[in-house]
């Protein structure tokens, strides 16, 4: 269920919900991880609960809209970086990037092996297929993790 694994991951959207009304299981339990924190919702609840400066609208927020990217939660992951490599949340940021990438490579994968197959077709569930696919590739999910190393 890549859809499920999209909604863990932070990146949300009802309209992935459209291709499954058919399938009111799968449709049930899609719309309900929709409406769940996602992985990284529940790390930068953690990172508050460490002390770290994470503003209420990042930590209330709607989570069944994908998830923007804070200033202070960059800030909080630069502060994570700067102190203990060997350190706890150091070790999770680099598990959650290690994840991240892992994300990327299969989103590329996907892309290049689409475009071979079938070139600029209309994609599964009515999708713009490759145009689709290429918006999503340029997307890392858990972006902080990835612009605090700027700051380091």
């Amino acid at each position: 269920m890549y859809r499920r694994m999209e909604f863990l991951l932070g990146e949300k959207s009802a309209s992935m919900l459209v291709p499954h009304r058919g399938s009111p299981r799968v449709h049930a339990e899609l719309e309900k991880a929709l409406h769940e924190p996602s992985l990284y919702d529940e790390v930068v609840r953690l990172l508050a609960r460490r002390g770290y400066d994470i503003p209420d609208a990042v930590l209330h927020r709607e989570v069944s809209q994908p998830y923007e990217a804070s200033p202070e939660v960059e800030a909080a992951w630069t502060a994570v970086y700067a102190g203990d490599q060997n350190g706890e949340l150091a070790r999770l940021g680099e598990a959650l990037t290690d994840v991240a990438e892992l994300v990327w490579r299969w989103r590329n994968d996907h892309l290049v092996a689409t475009r071979r197959a079938m070139g600029a077709k209309t994609g599964t569930g009515g999708s713009a297929g490759v145009a689709w696919l290429e918006k999503r590739a340029r997307k890392n999910v858990f972006p902080e993790l990835w612009t605090a190393r700027s700051y380091v």
